[in-house]
């Protein structure tokens, strides 16, 4: 390390690290010890012009009562966190607070500021933030992951809970507390003395379209679906080199041939065990006896049960053909139907569905809505209503409400509504001058 020559006048000393040309500052503040700062100039003469401003600006810093410590974002994140956790403690805050706020402040924020000086960070930056913020799902960091990972404390005990990742917007509501949370940590800084001006924080607006129906699929769409799964199947039959990639992929047709016929939920599919499907015997009014699939659906709502489509059944006996060519036995009661090649449940489907949805061309809505696992749920129920089930079997069946379904399905009306709509008018003469089928074959008699 080389020194220039001191001057006994100056608060502070230039030095330069032997690796390096350029100049630095090294200076000590009372009660906030030794500090360097590195200054990124070769001249001498610029580099102490530059020592004076920043000393200058340092003693102003302590002067205020602030610390002149170039705080790191990441830092300063953690020591947010801790006091949330703190207040959590004392009771000064609910504990949802140390549950909700943590993940958000270490996804999102950190994830973008990262290891940035706070003094650094303006107005520009958070614009860029929201942006990067509002597109995280969709096209962003997290449009890889199948699954969000957080933590729960029950009893004393820490369990890790993950669910699947739902793509699209964040909602204005989601956007808002964000933005309070955002601004807090700011404050957190400036009381901490670590900045003294805080960059413009405004509320931010996603992309999230206000539109009330639910994306699912035409019966037409959900056929073609079908003819494009099965093509991608066939392209792998009798490859010994891609037997698993072809096993994915009659297990992903199953799920979505099941999750058309059922309407459940994601979830509800992703906890759906063997031992959750029976055959019930039942007679019809002519006498003749058959067997009815039932499923126990568990998830969101309250556990039910639910009467699938018959269709369903050729696609639960293709999983369980599969799992015995894997596993070499039959699958028990408590073992996932959807399931990887080690017989583990599987979280989701999210990368293989959304290459299958994109192969035949359904990925994208017109509006620019993104179609996941959960568009097969209202075709279902668009279906069942077109087909004139009674709205309040379908309610029960698909564990949902009268208010949802006002809200969502309202459009739509069953075949025997339309048809009841478009009754047959005759064929009434035009009159005044109209085009009639006499004035139509003398026109023609004309032309000839």
């Amino acid at each position: 390390m080389s020194h220039a020559q001191p001057d006994n006048n100056e608060p502070f000393k230039l030095f330069k690290q032997n690796t390096s040309s350029r100049w630095s500052m090294g200076f000590s503040i009372k009660g906030q010890g030794q500090q360097r700062i590195t200054l990124g100039v070769e001249n001498y003469a610029e580099a102490k012009l530059l020592a004076w401003d920043k000393w200058h600006e340092a003693a102003a810093l302590d002067k205020l009562g602030l610390s002149v410590t170039r705080k790191r974002f990441e830092a300063l994140a953690e020591e947010f966190i801790e006091e949330i956790e703190f207040s959590v403690e004392r009771g000064e805050k609910e504990p949802y607070h140390a549950r909700q706020f943590p993940p958000i402040v270490r996804r999102y924020f950190v994830g973008f500021f990262g290891n940035k000086l706070l003094t650094g960070i303006k107005s520009e930056d958070i614009e860029d933030y929201w942006r990067w913020r509002i597109d995280y799902w969709v096209t962003g960091a997290g449009a890889n992951e199948p699954f969000i990972r957080y933590e729960r404390t029950y009893k004393g005990r820490t369990i890790s809970i993950r669910r699947p990742i739902k793509e699209g917007f964040p909602s204005n509501s989601t956007l808002s507390k964000e933005t309070q949370l955002l601004k807090q940590l700011f404050l957190f800084g400036q009381k901490r003395g670590y900045t003294i001006e805080i960059p413009a924080i405004g509320i931010a607006r996603s992309n999230k379209r206000k539109v009330t129906d639910k994306l699912g699929f035409t019966l037409n769409e959900f056929l073609h679906l079908e003819k494009i799964s099965q093509k991608r199947i066939k392209e792998l039959e009798g490859d010994d080199k891609s037997k698993r990639l072809y096993f994915d992929r009659q297990k992903l047709h199953c799920y979505c041939m099941i999750a058309g016929y059922t309407g459940m939920r994601p979830t509800e599919l992703k906890n759906l065990s063997w031992g959750d499907i029976e055959e019930r015997p039942l007679v019809l009014e002519n006498g003749q006896c058959y067997d009815a699939l039932i499923i126990q659906a568990r998830g969101k709502a309250k556990e039910r049960e639910l009467a699938p489509q018959p269709e369903c059944l050729i696609f639960l006996d293709t999983l369980r053909n599969i799992f015995m060519l894997q596993a070499k036995r039959q699958p028990t009661g408590k073992e996932p139907v959807f399931f990887n090649n080690k017989g583990e449940r599987i979280v989701s489907f999210k990368k293989g569905l959304a290459a299958l949805l994109t192969a035949a061309g359904l990925r994208e809505h017109s509006d620019g809505r993104l179609r996941d696992s959960g568009s097969f749920r209202p075709f279902y129920i668009s279906q069942q209503i077109r087909a004139g089930v009674n709205t309040q079997l379908l309610i029960r069946n698909s564990g949902t409400s009268e208010k949802m379904m006002a809200n969502h399905y309202n459009k739509i009306r069953p075949s025997e509504e339309i048809a009841k709509l478009t009754p047959d008018w005759g064929n009434p003469p035009i009159k005044n001058g109209g085009i009639t089928e006499e004035s139509v074959q003398k026109t023609m008699k004309s032309i000839d």
